[in-house]
């Protein structure tokens, strides 16, 4: 069987610390037809050095460098730059399994999905198995329904086969600015796929950084409010199906920042307001939707408490 050229784009800023173990991931990967674009965005520590040395040393390394602009456009400068036939995405401290790009690939090939989707572990847990194995292929409209409920797939790019039809069709398909960039990019880019397979195979290591984004409070956090309205005014066109989905993702997104800004004391009073509005609108479509996670539903019948309630959800969270 032909090798196919995968390209993986790896963004880079001020990530010395695990750098290094996420490039040596790469060279180790079974499947060797790839090209790495490590696109370097401004970084201020020795991430830049590092780099450069892996290119100089392996020619399927390639280092892009530019200014600081943020991760959704150290991405699209790195597709822009490749010319695999297939893309993904490693953070750059992350890791992926030796047989991740091979697992990722002999799936797309078998199902004929232009997207493949593997497992995401957590990098401090030992998975032995590394799963099944089996392939569920779903049609777009089924994998969007999914993500939005966060049922079987996280919102990331990462650990995902992207064919490059998908990205570079008549309308091409980039990451927006935002901070929410890969929930943002998902559900665009899952309905322009013919189908989309979940593979229950390990492939990726995500590492629980205390001091990455997620885990910390900055107002950029406030995106995640605008990424998901925009998601329901998307769907609300649409089928029913789909906007029920896209209004469950609305509800989980502004009662989680809500709780953030209660247990970080943000004195935000009209994001407060912003947030308490859509929980107030939802809860009861909340409860009564049978698609809703569990974890969902209880948050809407919590609600009902007020805020004495939330504030106390959110020292317990």
């Amino acid at each position: 069987m032909e090798e196919e050229l995968v390209s993986v784009i790896v963004p880079v800023y001020n990530a010395e610390a695990y750098l290094r173990e996420a490039l040596e991931s790469l060279r180790s990967q079974t499947y060797t037809r790839f090209e790495a674009i490590l696109v370097d965005d401004g970084s201020t520590d020795d991430s830049a050095s590092i780099c450069g040395k892996y290119a100089a040393k392996d020619n399927r390394f390639r280092l892009i460098s530019q200014s600081n602009q943020g991760v959704s456009a150290a991405r699209n400068a790195g597709i822009e730059a490749s010319t695999g036939k297939w893309i993904t995405f490693l953070d750059s401290d992350d890791t992926l399994y030796d047989d991740a790009i091979s697992r990722l690939l002999s799936s797309a090939r078998r199902t004929r999905s232009e997207i493949t989707i593997g497992k995401l572990e957590n990098g401090t847990s030992i998975d032995s198995s590394n799963g099944s194995g089996r392939e569920i292929t779903l049609d777009p409209s089924r994998a969007i329904e999914c993500s939005l409920y966060q049922k079987g797939m996280v919102n990331s790019v990462c650990g995902i086969l992207f064919s490059r039809n998908l990205l570079d069709g008549e309308n091409p398909i980039r990451f927006r600015k935002t901070r929410y960039e890969d929930l943002d990019f998902g559900y665009r880019v899952f309905e322009q796929a013919a189908a989309v397979t979940l593979l229950d195979h390990s492939v990726y290591l995500y590492r629980d950084n205390p001091r990455s984004f997620i885990n910390t409070w900055s107002d950029s956090r406030f995106d995640v409010l605008d990424v998901t309205d925009k998601i329901v005014d998307h769907m609300r066109p649409g089928t029913k199906r789909l906007f029920k989905a896209a209004l469950d993702r609305q509800f989980s997104a502004h009662y989680n920042i809500l709780l953030l800004m209660l247990k970080n004391r943000v004195n935000q009073p009209g994001e407060i307001r912003r947030c308490l509005d859509i929980i107030r609108e939802r809860r009861f479509g909340e409860i009564a939707n049978p698609k809703v996670r569990l974890k969902n539903k209880l948050g809407a019948i919590l609600s009902y408490g007020g805020m004495p309630m939330l504030r106390l959800l959110a020292r317990l969270t």
